[in-house]
């Protein structure tokens, strides 16, 4: 879809999208904060229903466009009688037992299961030392028994990667710490991770959950504990950190590139960020302890991945 302007009211938008049904361009209105945004479904439309607007906007009382209400009404319904025998002659994806969810998003769908699986694995977050989370965390958690072992030293944190087990600089996405944390997480990846996949392909998402996953699983495993709020450390979980990353490139996405059709509203991003900023403020560093560098390194890392692949930043180089 592509964004070609905004109008003020509801009226207005339900009257100028009826009023391009009637022209034969497919359209959707959408509210945000103080304004109508409307976009077109054809890219091939989008020059005429851009002229349609300017000249709505020139008169936007017209009796022509309270008149295309009544007739787009009438559109609407003949299209929904032939949708509804197109619809008969077909078999349904639930007579085939199958699910257009997990089909269209079927790499969302096996990392919600991965983690799901770990998560019982690990006695639902609640076995430190069980196999999941001694093999997947950044670092094994029983090198704490050591006497001469030290988190505090970046070689003793990178104790098991030095040793060749790489993957630990993505895996700690894959384990939770109690069902909250997982259900929030789940809930919050399948929303952005669905969006981009269905868009993009499994191919891009997987790439982006690689790489959002090392830019913040590297910060913070390896910050310095002494940051604060921002403190890093080799014991941390959870897939956070490449939420905030997803929703950052979508944000981005909404902003730069709208025609990709990749869209975040702004009260999701108004709430993860206001999370965010209570983690970052410490309030409840010991009822509710975060990962906030990994929040907001996943964050820059998404965004700068929306930004650079947006046309504006094409335009700039």
């Amino acid at each position: 879809m592509r964004q070609i302007g905004t109008l003020q009211t509801q009226a207005q938008a339900d009257r100028f999208t009826a009023f391009l049904i009637t022209q034969g361009i497919s359209s959707v209105a959408e509210p945000d904060t103080t304004w109508w945004t409307i976009w077109i479904r054809d890219e091939d439309q989008v020059p005429p229903a851009r002229e349609a607007l300017e000249e709505f906007r020139r008169s936007p009382d017209d009796p022509r466009y309270h008149d295309a209400v009544r007739t787009a009404h009438a559109v609407l319904q003949e299209e929904a009688k032939r949708r509804e025998i197109a619809r008969k002659n077909v078999v349904t994806m639930s007579a085939r037992g199958g699910s257009a969810g997990l089909q269209t998003a079927p790499l969302t769908a096996v990392v919600i299961g991965l983690c799901i699986i770990l998560f019982v694995m690990s006695g639902f977050g609640r076995r430190a030392d069980s196999a999941p989370l001694r093999a997947l965390m950044f670092c094994d958690i029983r090198h704490q028994r050591a006497n001469n072992w030290d988190q505090t030293r970046l070689a003793d944190r990178l104790i098991d990667i030095r040793q060749g087990q790489w993957w630990r600089l993505i895996t700690p996405i894959f384990l939770h710490g109690d069902l909250l944390h997982l259900l929030f997480n789940m809930i919050m990846f399948h929303i952005f991770a669905r969006t981009i996949e269905t868009r993009k392909g499994a191919g891009l998402l997987g790439a982006m959950i690689l790489l959002i996953a090392l830019a913040s699983n590297a910060a913070q495993g390896l910050a310095p504990s002494s940051w604060g709020t921002l403190g890093g450390g080799p014991f941390f979980l959870g897939m956070s950190g490449v939420v905030y990353g997803l929703m950052g490139y979508l944000w981005l996405k909404t902003v730069y590139d709208p025609g990709s059709g990749l869209y975040v509203s702004f009260g999701t991003v108004a709430f993860l960020l206001g999370w965010m900023t209570l983690g970052l403020s410490g309030l409840f560093r010991d009822a509710l302890p975060m990962a906030n560098l990994a929040h907001v390194c996943g964050l820059l890392a998404g965004m700068a991945l929306g930004y650079v692949s947006s046309p504006r930043a094409s335009r700039l180089s």
